[in-house]
């Protein structure tokens, strides 16, 4: 009886080979449809990165709101949404807002951001604004992968730095209104108001002495004011005086001072005209002078004698005979 017709392992072998090459083709099946997603997916991925412009916006200010997924606005339009929101490596000061924006947005060079709350719920938003069309397209620095946009301080951020000055203000003016009002000085507010009281009273007391006081005033015044009006009276006669008499005299001094002037002038230029024989004179005729002076004055004094001579006996002196004594009787 041959054994192969009754082999008991023949037909699990063969459920083994049938069920092996199923499992071959699901494999092969399975990796051409994973191959096939995953070229549909990077073809995807390719079409979205052709559609999308991705840029980083830096932001001097808190952005207080603006969450990841938050919209981008371009003049009230959205065209984009925040991808990630991180701190500036270099200045923790500074916020970095990674967007992503339609490929087809006109951001230039001149565009400008900043943060607008978006109605009464609070929901902060980025609002692009600005791009002359003759202005360039923004592109990313030398070095850089993405462009850069300085945004500007926001309105409300800007409102909300002055309210809280404000009520920095406000807290210290409190603080000094507080300490002008203090107990200490309140006691003295209430003794000086007293004071004030007393010295009503007192002038009250005083009516009819301030208005003897003011009548008084009033009479001096009225004294002081014709006592100006005669100094006015005087002033002007002393003017009118001045005018009538004064000033002839004023105008003889000045053609005086002028006649005196040429006078000056006239000898002055007539020393300049003789300076060098005045010079001669002073060098030469003076030394000559003093003996011709003393030969002068001895004439002088010879003349002199003899006029007295000629007094005392003018005969005697003329004649050369002496005068004959008067008889005396004895």
């Amino acid at each position: 009886m041959p054994t192969d017709r009754f082999h008991p392992l023949r037909p699990l072998e063969h459920s083994m080979e049938t069920r092996a090459s199923y499992v071959l083709i699901g494999t092969f099946a399975l990796g051409l449809f994973v191959a096939a997603f995953g070229f549909v997916l990077w073809l995807g991925k390719l079409s979205l990165e052709r559609e999308w412009v991705y840029y980083d916006i830096v932001f001097e200010e808190a952005v207080t709101g603006l969450t990841v997924g938050g919209a981008v606005q371009y003049n009230g339009i959205q065209v984009g949404e925040v991808r990630k929101l991180s701190l500036a490596p270099d200045d923790p000061r500074r916020v970095v807002a990674h967007v992503r924006l339609n490929g087809g947005t006109p951001v230039k060079t001149d565009t400008r951001a900043r943060l607008n709350i978006v109605g009464l719920t609070g929901v902060t938003v980025i609002q692009l604004s600005g791009g002359t069309p003759e202005a360039a397209a923004l592109v990313p620095a030398p070095g850089e992968t993405v462009a850069h946009i300085v945004a500007d301080v926001s309105a409300m951020q800007s409102l909300l730095a002055s309210g809280q000055d404000a009520a920095v203000s406000a807290n210290e003016t409190l603080v000094r209104l507080n300490k002008l009002l203090s107990d200490d000085n309140l006691d003295h507010v209430a003794v000086a108001l007293r004071n004030i009281d007393e010295v009503t009273q007192s002038l009250a007391a005083q009516r009819g002495e301030l208005q003897g006081l003011v009548a008084d005033v009033s009479d001096a015044s009225k004294q002081l004011t014709q006592s100006l009006q005669r100094v006015d009276r005087v002033s002007a006669s002393t003017d009118a005086l001045v005018h009538e008499r004064v000033q002839p005299l004023l105008d003889d001094a000045r053609h005086w001072l002028t006649s005196a002037q040429r006078t000056t002038d006239a000898a002055t230029a007539l020393l300049e005209q003789n300076r060098e024989p005045i010079a001669r004179f002073t060098n030469n005729g003076l030394a000559q002078l003093a003996p011709a002076l003393i030969e002068l004055r001895a004439t002088l004094r010879t003349l002199r004698s003899t006029s007295g001579h000629l007094q005392d006996d003018p005969a005697g002196y003329l004649l050369g005979r002496e005068q004959p004594k008067e008889f005396q009787p004895q």
